[in-house]
């Protein structure tokens, strides 16, 4: 299944390009969509985010919207996918496909380029371990309940991001929703303030951690 996570990933690769109607690109024949969410926001960017399942292969798809766009494409590769990319106007639209069965699989990403903020805060509001490095904050502010998605590295453990986030958590008012685990291969927390709720995910990597933070706010 197609994820928001493989979405995001796609979008990265967009060029830094400085509005009219959302354009809805055509779909190949044999293929279905859904919307992911109508609103996204992506690093500060609004995005609009669809999935699709195809009966056409992942190269008859990159084909049909190479023609599509009379060639204005710019084609990355992706891991096993493939991410096309064309500007439209004042939106920038991501197709990426790979393969699934006899058929393929992919992700319809279509971001504002024109209204992007110069001076996007990662991050911002939310405690983070000195030397870490905010790489994705996604808020989904439209819907049914908003929620937010953090996401940063640091050079602490698992176990020291525990802490710092504990007491900066505990002194903001959040309190433990339940039993939290933290072991050297990673911790979950979740927490609660109100209405709200916080969930932290904490995992080593290469060396590092990485803090991913889910926030719903009602």
């Amino acid at each position: 299944m197609c994820t928001r996570r493989g979405l995001l990933l796609a979008v990265a690769l967009l060029p830094g390009t400085a509005a009219a109607a959302w354009p809805q690109p055509d779909l190949p024949a044999g293929t279905d969509a859904a919307d992911v969410s109508r609103h996204i926001v992506f690093n500060g960017l609004d995005m609009h985010a669809r999935v699709f399942t195809s009966s056409q292969s992942q190269a008859e798809v990159v084909a049909f919207y190479r023609k599509l766009w009379n060639g204005r494409v710019v084609v990355n590769p992706m891991g096993a996918a493939q991410v096309v990319g064309h500007m439209e106007g004042d939106y920038y639209v991501t197709v990426q496909v790979s393969a699934s069965g006899s058929g393929s699989k992919g992700n319809i990403g279509i971001v504002d380029v024109a209204t992007a903020p110069k001076h996007f805060e990662r991050g911002k509001g939310l405690p983070r371990p000195m030397g870490s490095t905010v790489f994705n904050d996604i808020a989904y502010p439209d819907d049914p309940t908003p929620a937010r998605t953090v996401a940063m590295r640091n050079r602490l453990s698992p176990r020291q991001n525990e802490a710092f986030f504990r007491e900066r958590l505990g002194a903001d008012g959040w309190k433990p929703a339940d039993a939290n685990r933290c072991a050297d291969d990673g911790c979950v927390l979740r927490y609660e303030r109100g209405d709200s709720k916080m969930t932290l995910v904490m995992s080593p990597l290469d060396g590092q951690s990485q803090v991913t933070i889910n926030l719903v706010d009602p």
